[in-house]
């Protein structure tokens, strides 16, 4: 069961299943959870009870299926048992995380008031909904990614279902990663907002239900009503304690909508509580590098096709200590700039590091002492800290403290890392109250105990000294006892009707039963038990000690919280050790090996020299080395036309090539021996087939609405590389289609666009696109084997060599032998079948046979190839053949056409 169909049979079963149910007869703690429940229909329900969530009825069989746990019955409801099952309390996140990444969300019911001793129980405990546990609100470590961002989207506007959205139109976008206060917004066209989805991948998407999310449908959130612009205004100035959101900067009316939206829907989920938010930014839409969903899935950026992270380029480049590092890698890798300044500086700021090589050890060793700050604040702000998370702001604040010093032992920063290096030596003072506050050992939970160092605060080493120390304390005062009465066999027991008691024989009892202090409570054959003020009240206090001393370390635990929480430096220190630790793995990767500092101008220039794929150099084994190649697309010859066979390296060199682009843009260090580059404002890849069944696409249809996508939306500062289109129609058809695409790129487009085909006559269009170039991968045929050299070189292929690709796979022999049987046959038929396509619509004359056969001799002549004799003899033969076509062409036509003359 995937996301989407978690969600789809969660709906059913409430819709088919709970209304047909009310609460009419059911026991006081049942009708808590009908109650609970139709606040939350599209939620299972975790009702507490004791130490497990139990689940109830459809909610049971829903979870004992998707968690593969055991489903009971517990009592009857109208006449039917009421299914159950039930997760323990100790053991939730681990089930939580299984069912919210199986697209299911969650609300928690926990009871909300304790029982108080000695008061007769008038039904059960008030129980409420505390949290509602979605894939867009999570912040506990067990069901989040440490390298990765966990983004909840709203989107407001959009227009109403069915209307072609206007050019004017605006869509407002607000994204919130709840884990570490993230808060983004930006208003942007319809056209922009597939980009948009691909960039952010959002595991929550909050939208209207007109709005087509496409590929992200499943990640749906129900719909939510959105408020007037004044009203979201009012609601987000109050969440952030501010008179208007002008304090924030300026915000269109979209982006207030989705922006209040969103702080609504994250306070719901956590029950009325709004988690530590950063104030929110707003986003220029025109800034950042637009790449939509196809072209990330083609390029294996941040997770790979088959849903895994290892062989995407995230894993090549990634050389960050810290999962806050990794998180802002993954950001900026999604999000290319296309602000030179931006890109040049990052680039100073890791050129720094790279020759700085103690420098950057020292920050390396630095930022792998460093916790994870942001996400200990997230899960403090909403209440559900653990002791570790105190222990991270601590040794946070020291590993920053550590990596300013490593840093600023370098001397002459750049503006970038002077700027961060600003925040690394802040909030000593709280770091050292958490040092002294903090046990040196601490246990995983609050309610553990021994969070909280002996010495910090005397009233709870009180609280601790009564229930650790019993013994010793009742040991004193017996020894104090037996002087004071004279009783030397006096004990002090604990009876569990008594409490602490004073025992003394029966022959000592008569001189102690006039004492006023002392009152007798019990007596036996052989003992008499006495009590005194003083006991009662040891008794008391012993009892009491555990509780006492767990009430006041969470006291002080939350009065450290507060402090943590009201220390304003520790949002920007976390930010500067993140952007710090990605830097120092630009640096770290750079200094490895021939990676280069790219040029990113302004211009249309496209020059990369000596550029190999990360991802593919990354996979291969020890010793292998991968074969670089240039690729120049200036202005003159912006448009290449690459052929050649599968298996050449067709895809690779186009994959290499749009990496190397992001990577540049992004403000790293570039596979390459050298790469200058222009801006390219937007970035389309189509490179492999793939089908969309669940959808009702083909491969072929796919196909065409990506390349529809890329006409349709693709600008002279684009780069387009595409591979195989036209090739999942019928020969002609293909062509055909190729053909246009490659005119419309080239004369009308105008973007610096790579076509690899198997059309080889495309070819022929370098005579009439002027700015389209040839180049082809090399092959090299030996013995009747083909060696692949993996090298672009200029010029085209002469053929495709698919049978000699075919042997390679191990396509049966037999197979094979007559394929090529075929293969020579219809090369043959070829020769008397007229061009299939004019390259424009004129009154243009076609070749004639014999002249097609005369260009296919020479096209399919490699010249390095021939001895002198050879190539003499081939010109001999040539003209014998020119001479004999001569008067068939003059027979045909009665003048000679103007192709023939120029041939």
């Amino acid at each position: 069961m995937g996301s989407k169909a978690g969600c789809s049979v969660q709906r059913l079963f409430y819709d088919a299943g709970m209304t047909r149910l009310s609460s009419e007869g059911a026991t006081p703690a049942m009708a808590q959870w009908f109650t609970l429940k139709a606040e939350n229909p599209e939620a299972l329900l975790f009702f507490r009870m004791g130490d497990f969530y139990e689940l109830f009825f459809d909610d049971a069989v829903t979870a004992a299926s998707a968690l593969d746990i055991a489903l009971t019955a517990r009592g009857t409801h109208g006449g039917e048992p009421i299914a159950m099952c039930g997760v323990p309390v100790a053991a939730a996140p681990a089930y939580l995380a299984r069912l919210i990444r199986r697209g299911f969300r969650v609300a928690v019911a926990e009871q909300t008031e304790a029982p108080v001793k000695g008061r007769p129980s008038k039904g059960p405990l008030a129980r409420a909904v505390v949290r509602l546990v979605t894939p867009g609100t999570l912040t506990e470590d067990e069901l989040l990614e440490p390298g990765r961002s966990n983004l909840l989207l709203v989107l407001a506007g959009g227009g109403a279902r069915g209307r072609k959205a206007k050019e004017s139109e605006k869509l407002g976008a607000a994204w919130i990663d709840v884990s570490t206060g993230v808060f983004e917004t930006a208003s942007l066209s319809p056209d922009g907002l597939p980009a948009l989805l691909g960039r952010l991948d959002a595991a929550e998407i909050l939208a209207p239900a007109a709005l087509d999310l496409a590929d992200f449908t499943s990640r749906r959130a129900p719909d939510a009503a959105a408020p007037s612009v004044e009203t979201a205004r009012e609601r987000l100035a109050a969440a952030f304690g501010v008179a208007s959101m002008d304090a924030f900067g300026t915000f269109s009316d979209e982006e207030s909508i989705a922006a209040a939206m969103a702080v609504d829907y994250v306070r719901r989920t956590q029950a009325g509580r709004l988690p530590r938010l950063a104030r929110p930014v707003t986003q220029n839409e025109g800034g950042i590098l637009g790449i939509d969903p196809a072209t990330r899935a083609s390029l294996d950026l941040l997770r790979a096709r088959d849903g895994g992270t290892d062989h995407t380029l995230f894993a090549a480049i990634n050389r960050t200590a810290s999962a806050a590092g990794a998180r802002l890698l993954a950001e900026w890798l999604a999000a290319p700039l296309t602000q030179p300044a931006r890109i040049a500086a990052r680039q100073a700021a890791w050129g720094c590091l790279r020759e700085q090589a103690v420098c950057r050890e020292g920050l390396r060793a630095a930022l792998k002492k460093a916790p994870d700050i942001a996400r200990a604040l997230g899960r403090l702000s909403v209440g559900r800290g653990l002791p570790r998370d105190l222990a991270a702001i601590r040794d946070g604040i020291l590993a920053a403290r550590e990596a300013g010093s490593a840093l600023h032992g370098a001397g002459g920063l750049p503006h970038e890392l002077a700027r961060v290096g600003a925040f690394l030596g802040v909030a000593g003072g709280l770091e050292k109250q958490l040092r002294q506050a903090l046990a040196e050992s601490l246990p995983a939970r609050l309610d553990d105990g021994g969070v909280i160092a002996p010495g910090y605060d005397a009233e709870l080493d009180e609280h601790r000294a009564l229930r650790d120390d019993s013994r010793r304390l009742i040991a004193a005062m017996q020894a104090d006892y037996a002087a004071r009465y004279g009783v030397t066999t006096l004990k002090i027991r604990h009876h569990a009707q008594l409490g602490y008691v004073m025992e003394v024989p029966v022959a000592a009892s008569a001189r102690l039963k006039d004492r006023a202090e002392l009152v007798l409570r019990q007596g036996t054959a052989s003992n008499a038990r006495f009590v005194t003020e003083e006991l009662a009240s040891l008794n008391t206090r012993i009892t009491e000690a555990a509780e006492q001393a767990t009430r006041r370390e969470r006291a002080v635990f939350g009065a450290l919280v507060e402090a943590v929480l009201a220390e304003a430096d520790l949002p920007p220190l976390a930010q500067a050790l993140a952007e710090l630790d990605v830097f120092q793995s630009c640096a770290t990767l750079a200094a490895g090996g021939a990676w280069c500092t790219p040029k990113v101008t302004e211009d249309t220039e496209f020059a990369l020299e000596g550029c190999r794929h990360p991802v593919v150099e990354a996979a291969l084994p020890a010793g292998t080395r991968f074969t670089p190649n240039d690729c120049r697309l200036p202005p003159e010859q912006r448009v290449m036309l690459l052929t050649g066979p599968n298996m050449a390296g067709k895809s690779t060199f186009l994959r290499q090539t749009a990496l190397a682009v992001i990577l540049a843009q992004a403000g790293f260090p570039v596979a390459a021996e050298r790469a200058c580059l222009g801006v390219v404002d937007q970035l389309f890849s189509r490179v492999g087939a793939s089908d969309d069944l669940a959808r009702g696409r083909s491969t072929f249809m796919v196909e065409m609405t990506e390349t529809a996508a890329i006409l349709n939306q693709a600008g002279p500062r684009s780069l387009v590389v595409v591979d195989e289109i036209g090739r999942g129609t019928a020969t002609l058809d293909g062509l055909a289609i190729a053909w246009g695409v490659l005119e419309a790129l080239h004369s009308t487009v105008r973007c610096r666009t790579i076509f690899a085909t198997h059309f080889h006559e495309l070819a022929r269009l370098v005579d009439t696109l002027p700015r389209l170039s040839l180049h082809t991968m090399g092959v090299r045929e030996w013995r009747g084997q083909i060696v692949f050299l993996h090298e672009v070189l200029a010029g085209t292929a002469k053929k495709s060599w698919g049978v000699h690709v075919a042997r390679l796979a191990g396509v049966p022999v037999p197979v094979v032998e007559r394929a090529a049987r075929l293969l020579k046959e219809l090369e043959r038929a070829e020769n008397t079948i007229p061009e299939p396509l004019p390259l424009f619509d004129t009154q243009k004359t076609l070749p004639h046979p014999p002249e097609n056969t005369l260009r296919k001799r020479i096209m399919d002549t490699d010249p390095d190839s021939l001895t002198p004799r050879a190539a003499l003899e081939l010109l001999y033969e040539l003209r014998r053949e020119a001479e004999r076509m001569q008067p068939q062409a003059m027979a045909g036509h009665g003048q000679s056409s103007p192709e023939t003359d120029s041939f």
